[in-house]
């Protein structure tokens, strides 16, 4: 049963990767009375493994890392894709353990270099195996 989870999972992120996740309104700014926002969603094509460093910008310089513990799954969602200063995001591990949501408020750094910034589509491979390593 966990094996279908889990790939209905990630045939709903895949689904959301390609579309760009584009929400008319979201429920916290209709909440406040503020205007409709955008959301993207994005997939790292490649596998996650311990040995990786992964941050929440703007500093490429990576003080505060996110800990990686094994092979995982790296989503990425833009809560406010056209702001350029900083403001909600979330990363999104999935590995065998489970998934994890880390909130932020700038985009990732990976290994030090900046990730899904110039906006590009990607090919994203499913379903992703992941060994638990």
């Amino acid at each position: 049963m966990n094996r279908l989870r889990w790939f209905a999972l990630c045939t709903m992120l895949a689904a959301l990767a390609f579309v760009g996740v584009e929400r008319n309104t979201s429920p916290l700014a209709a909440a406040q009375g503020g205007p409709p926002n955008t959301a993207k969603v994005y997939v790292y094509p490649e596998k996650l493994t311990a040995k990786d460093k992964l941050s929440f910008g703007p500093s490429e310089e990576q003080k505060k890392t996110i800990p990686i513990k094994g092979e995982a799954t790296l989503i990425y969602v833009d809560l406010m894709p056209n702001a350029r200063f900083a403001h909600p995001t979330q990363c999104i591990l999935i590995s065998t353990d489970g998934a994890r949501v880390i909130k932020g408020d700038w985009w990732l750094i990976l290994n030090g270099k900046p990730l899904f910034r110039d906006g590009k589509d990607v090919k994203v491979d499913f379903p992703m195996v992941l060994s638990g390593k």
